[in-house]
């Protein structure tokens, strides 16, 4: 690690930036994103040295919690106290980024607030720039990051947003490429996230375009995927890049990923798995740690560790009604009493999960049941087929979205 945690401070504005599906930038794949800087009107290295990054920066420089820092990051500041861990503190520790961000940095930084950063300072982008094309409708979705889910709460009234976004159409390809073609060859890496992006045809145009220039040969690739797809014309673009990883979204085995990541054919998702894994592409995991897979932590690391190592890292924030650490106490002690018996990696935090009973929030959980049973309703599922233990809660609700 290069510089200490003082609570405020994160690699990711200083290395890196993100886009969500309708085109806004973000200072890193979780944080509230900015609402008046888009890809229609803000080029990419115009974002990376905007006011608001620099602020942002500055103030995690300073260690000061300010307005700006509580509201952009309330992501992480709300992991950190449910799980007693984040995204944040993750990139302190991890192995690339947190070694990235240095305390001759951040002394630069106080010294000048408006110190802008060159290309060369930028790790990896995420760009979810091409959309919420999407052919799953997961529990803990929204209609801004799945067109299938997007059109289930239009047909209930639910939504009254575009069915499709795609900012890709609006934007001026012509700036965001020039502006690529200078960041890239100092980039480590390049992420392309949905939607789904193996059905989304812009994003196999970008990388294509990504390989016609040479600024593969360079650069490491990965994508997340649910895996419900073979998209082999993608397959066999990653022998051209340095190194490529595919990051598996996996939230259950068997029937509990059917329910949670709705719509996936599970043995159709192995066998996709199984391809990725013929073509020669690094498989890793993304994982969303909530109230319906807390407890079922082994049988995923076990399925995981057929292919690679197993990830149990991001906990959901958002349903609230959704995060773990509101699992009803008698539940939560039952999942812990499995854990004593056989454990796994990362079990830590999620026993720190568990065991919050500071946070627990009954309430909230309670709205997650009624959540639930709304889709059940609409869907034609029982929640209960796989998760018994919430029967008595379950009963109480009545389905409300």
């Amino acid at each position: 690690m290069s510089v200490k945690d003082n609570g405020v401070v994160c690699p990711m504005p200083f290395i890196q930036f993100s886009t969500t599906t309708t085109g806004k930038y973000q200072a890193c794949c979780i944080a509230k994103p900015v609402d008046e800087m888009t890809f229609e009107n803000t080029s990419p290295m115009e974002f990376f040295n905007s006011s608001h990054m620099k602020q942002l920066r500055y103030d995690m420089a300073i260690g000061n919690k300010s307005d700006l820092f509580k509201d952009t990051c309330r992501n992480c500041i709300r992991q950190e106290i449910n799980n007693g861990a984040s995204r944040r503190i993750d990139s302190i520790y991890h192995s690339i980024h947190g070694p990235l961000l240095t305390e001759k940095i951040l002394e630069n930084v106080r010294k000048n607030p408006n110190l802008d950063l060159s290309p060369k300072s930028i790790d990896h982008i995420k760009m979810k720039v091409f959309g919420n094309l999407c052919n799953l409708k997961c529990s803990m979705c929204t209609p801004t990051a799945s067109s299938k889910l997007a059109a289930e709460l239009k047909k209930h009234g639910k939504w009254g947003g575009p069915t499709i976004e795609n900012s890709y159409n609006k934007i001026d390809k012509e700036k965001l490429y020039r502006d690529l073609e200078v960041v890239l060859p100092h980039t480590r890496e390049f992420e392309i996230v949905g939607g789904e992006p193996m059905i989304l045809e812009q994003s196999l145009e970008m990388v294509e375009w990504i390989v016609s220039k040479g600024l593969s040969k360079n650069l490491e690739f990965r994508i997340i995927t649910n895996a419900t797809t073979d998209n082999f014309e993608l397959y066999n673009l990653m022998k051209h890049f340095r190194k490529a990883q595919f990051l598996i979204s996996l939230d259950g085995v068997g029937k509990k990923d059917e329910y949670i990541r709705y719509g996936t054919k599970w043995e159709e998702k192995v066998n996709v798995i199984k391809n990725i894994e013929m073509a020669g592409i690094k498989i890793t995991w993304s994982n969303t740690i909530q109230l319906l897979n807390i407890g079922y932590l082994v049988e995923m690391s076990e399925f995981m560790e057929q292919f690679s190592t197993p990830t149990l890292n991001n906990p959901l924030t958002w349903p609230a009604g959704y995060r773990a650490v509101n699992i009803p106490k008698e539940i939560a002690e039952m999942y812990m009493k499995k854990y004593n018996e056989k454990r796994f990696r990362m079990i830590h935090r999620h026993y720190y999960t568990l065991g919050n009973d500071k946070n627990r929030n009954h309430q909230e959980f309670l709205q997650g049941m009624k959540r639930l049973k709304w889709f059940d309703e609409k869907r034609g599922t029982c929640l209960l087929d796989e998760w018994p233990e919430f029967e008595k809660w379950y009963n109480l609700v009545e389905a409300e979205l």
